[in-house]
């Protein structure tokens, strides 16, 4: 026999009076119980809900259930429950409720949920506005994980938090698999055994839903500025077709070094590439070895290197670049060269078509010498005229 809760509606009123507003509700260890979440969920005075944290209750499967078959809270856009025992049955009953069309975020850490729970999550057909989901602390393992990998409506998901769920590279490896999730860029699998191939896995994974969110609706403009990405990142994207038609790339303020601009200089799908921004990051003279000496990078006109450890030996390597003698500018401020580093780009003969820097060449010399010899010629012939004329003149007077 289920136990009546009677002072619910004195209760919402004290927590409406905490949050000072008709919207938030913050229910944390008051011991609610599954029979006070049952009286809730069919009060009228929540209407206007938006936030609910019911963690620290001790709740189980049936307190799930009264959620689930309410209609008080349409306007529900955030539900907290950390730290109850909902399991499985209970994140089953929620899944199947159609009464959260606004839900963005659920977060359901500490509730002892298994692989089962995780499969009747991803089965939902209700929860597909959910941004972000956090499961962490329960048991989900490689089995829920692997469930969720599957799930076909979450496509707006941006976060999931996983933490220690006994998670190993299996797993990981069957997510990183899935194209089900293209919005989704945070995931937390801390205090789970993964290993390198699981990291890096999970790191690919991310970097490709980033550049696809990021890239340009025709595909020619990537913009990965500012956002901490480095070598691991670089060569995932250095090997991601989708990217076969990039014109503009900018990487900089990141932490990409000699190896990121290495595999981005060896991709096969970087071949239209006109501009490249490398600035700030840590590439150095080797780096830059990668560029000069790139059978891809051929169609570069615009590269940008400032700040990055580059010493004369770098600036020798672009100079002696026949690969890149299409290069119309050239950022270099913020290095270490020296000026026998800057007159080499001015002195080398393949990059001839720079416009910046501005350098004083030698062809230009040859070229307003050959001019004065031209105009020196043409006035000895003038000369040379003149005599003659002077000579017919004489000659008639005669």
């Amino acid at each position: 026999m289920v136990k009546k809760y009677y002072n619910i509606e004195g209760t919402i009123r004290s927590g409406f009076n905490l949050s000072r507003n008709y919207q938030i509700l913050d229910f944390n260890f008051i011991k609610l119980s599954d029979e006070g979440v049952a009286a809730l969920s069919r009060s009228r005075s929540i209407k206007q809900l938006t936030r609910l944290t019911l963690s620290n209750n001790k709740l189980g499967p049936e307190a799930m259930r009264a959620l689930a078959e309410s209609t008080a809270m349409p306007a529900l856009q955030y539900l907290k429950m950390y730290k109850n025992k909902i399991g499985d049955e209970g994140l089953k009953h929620f899944s199947r409720s159609a009464n959260y069309p606004q839900l963005k975020s659920l977060r359901l850490a500490w509730n002892d949920i298994g692989p089962e729970g995780a499969r009747a999550l991803a089965e939902s057909t209700t929860l597909g506005g959910l941004v972000s989901i956090s499961l962490a602390e329960n048991h989900i393992g490689d089995e829920g994980l692997k469930h969720i990998a599957q799930a076909k409506g979450f496509e707006g998901l941006e976060s999931l938090d996983l933490r220690k769920n006994g998670i190993t590279d299996e797993g990981v490896v069957a997510l990183a698999a899935s194209e089900n999730f293209p919005n989704l860029r945070s995931i937390e699998l801390t205090d789970n055994p993964l290993t390198e191939t699981g990291k890096s896995a999970l790191a690919g994974f991310l970097i490709l839903n980033l550049i696809r969110n990021r890239l340009s609706e025709d595909g020619t403009i990537l913009d990965l500025s500012k956002l901490n990405i480095g070598d691991l990142e670089c060569e995932t994207l250095a090997g991601y077709e989708g990217v076969k038609n990039l014109d503009k790339l900018y990487l900089e303020l990141n932490r990409i070094t000699a190896r990121g601009a290495g595999f981005l200089a060896a991709s096969p799908y970087l071949g239209n590439l006109t501009q490249l921004s490398l600035d700030r990051n840590r590439i150095g003279d080797e780096g830059v070895m990668h560029i000069a000496g790139s059978e891809t990078l051929g169609n570069l006109q615009v590269l940008m290197i400032e700040y990055n450890g580059v010493t004369d030996e770098g600036l020798f390597a672009l100079a002696q670049s026949e690969s890149l003698s299409g290069l119309l500018r050239l950022y270099i401020d913020g290095n270490d060269y020296t000026e026998d580093g800057y007159v080499a780009l001015g002195e080398s003969e393949f990059l001839t078509e720079l416009e910046y820097p501005e350098f004083e060449r030698e062809e230009v010399e040859v070229e307003e010498e050959e001019v004065l010899e031209e105009m020196e010629e043409v006035e000895d012939i003038e000369e040379v005229e003149e005599e003659e004329d002077l000579g017919d003149d004489t000659d008639y007077e005669k």
